[in-house]
């Protein structure tokens, strides 16, 4: 169904699907992949004609190959996403609308604002919003009495902003904070960090892959499988043309279900996963990830000693720019190295200047620097952070 809607209403779609009915799930490799680059150059031509326009929203992704994607969807595009993360939830033996302390790239503070509070409140969302480019070992103090006082059910969190948090907690035995789960995302998941924040909140890490295009759902169960949400869309790794065997590597492939607007049809992500056993003890049925590789970003440390993470929903605004990398080389200098299609207009630097400025803080040299190409590393990886200071992390 998803097929003979994109190949009849999406034009990018009209002569790259087949007209007839797929006979198996094998016969998705005879369908080329899709890649950003086509996402990007393709623009409304991936919208499906079947919707009127003032009914869409759009969301944005810039995810580990740094370019900006936007996406279109309607409304019930986006309640499907929010049920398959409420279903998530579930499975933590969660209530419903847990109260939850979230961590994410989202400049929630005035740029500049060096006192607590470091959050917000989000009383309909029964949620308290933390702002992690203030995260530093003169902060963190602030963080825990908050997080003790809101009491949340669960945490949701970037591994390294809740990873200082839960040292600090560890290192002066702190039991104020006892949620029911931790829910990681968007980095890589190192197992010493989850190590860290399980010893330290007394409770399981639940560790998800997704995105903003709404292909792939993949979620991690209580026995640490990480486990393709099916019904949200198909998940294929691919090596070197061929699917992966279990335990090899290679790129996460994605068909998404929930979102007609603007389908996603072997979406090559460029992330990277090992691929799992055929079961899990859980007893869920669908197909199985041993673990995620992709996302590997550094981690950037301000003069002040403040930990940034990812930094690119910086360069959403700007769509002629098609990668970024942030690398820091200095302990008070950063360079900005960005692709794109026409050089910036003083607006749109100073305007980056200003973004990058908020979230580094006052003491940090930003330098803006257009660059042909972002290198990959020697194994075919890109990273959106370097810190070329800090070379050696536990």
């Amino acid at each position: 169904e998803t097929l003979q809607h994109a190949r009849t209403t999406v034009p990018f779609y009209r002569d790259r699907l087949p007209a007839a009915p797929l006979e198996d799930l094998g016969a998705l490799a005879r369908i080329p992949m899709l890649t950003k680059a086509e996402v990007r150059t393709a623009g409304r031509a991936m919208i499906s004609t079947a919707f009127a326009a003032r009914t869409l929203h759009s969301v944005h992704t810039g995810g580990t190959t740094g370019t900006p994607l936007t996406i279109h969807c309607d409304r019930s595009a986006l309640q499907r996403n929010y049920s398959f993360f409420s279903r998530f939830q579930e499975s933590m033996d969660l209530p419903p609308r847990p109260r939850v302390a979230t961590f994410a790239g989202r400049a929630i503070l005035e740029p500049g604002q060096d006192r607590p509070p470091y959050w917000r409140r989000n009383f309909a969302g029964n949620s308290l919003l933390c702002s992690s480019y203030h995260l530093s070992a003169d902060t963190i103090p602030h963080y825990v009495d908050a997080l003790a006082r809101f009491n949340p059910e669960v945490i949701d969190s970037y591994p390294s902003s809740i990873e200082g948090i839960a040292r600090y907690v560890r290192e002066r035995c702190i039991t104020s904070i006892r949620p029911t789960a931790i829910i990681t995302s968007s980095e890589t998941l190192r197992p010493n960090v989850r190590r860290t924040i399980e010893d330290a909140f007394g409770c399981r890490v639940y560790d998800h892959y997704g995105a903003a295009e709404m292909a792939a759902f993949v979620t991690q169960c209580s026995h640490g499988a990480y486990h393709c949400n099916s019904d949200y869309g198909i998940v294929e790794v691919i090596r070197d043309g061929r699917p992966a065997a279990p335990g090899e590597m290679g790129e996460i492939v994605a068909t998404g279900f929930i979102n007609p607007v603007m389908p996603f049809v072997r979406y090559a992500t460029g992330d990277f996963a090992v691929r799992g056993a055929s079961s899990c003890r859980c007893g869920r049925g669908f197909p199985i990830l041993a673990r995620i590789v992709g996302r590997m970003d550094d981690v950037l440390v301000t003069p002040e000693g403040r930990m940034v993470g990812r930094l690119d929903p910086v360069f959403k605004a700007v769509s002629s720019i098609t990668e970024t990398r942030i690398v820091q080389d200095e302990v008070d200098h950063v360079r900005a190295e960005w692709v794109g299609d026409r050089m910036l207009t003083d607006g749109e630097a100073a305007s980056l200047r200003a973004e990058l400025r908020s979230r580094l803080g006052p003491s940090m040299r930003i330098d803006l620097v257009r660059v042909p190409r972002i290198a990959r590393t020697a194994g075919g990886k890109f990273r959106s952070v370097v810190n070329l200071v800090t070379v050696s992390r536990s």
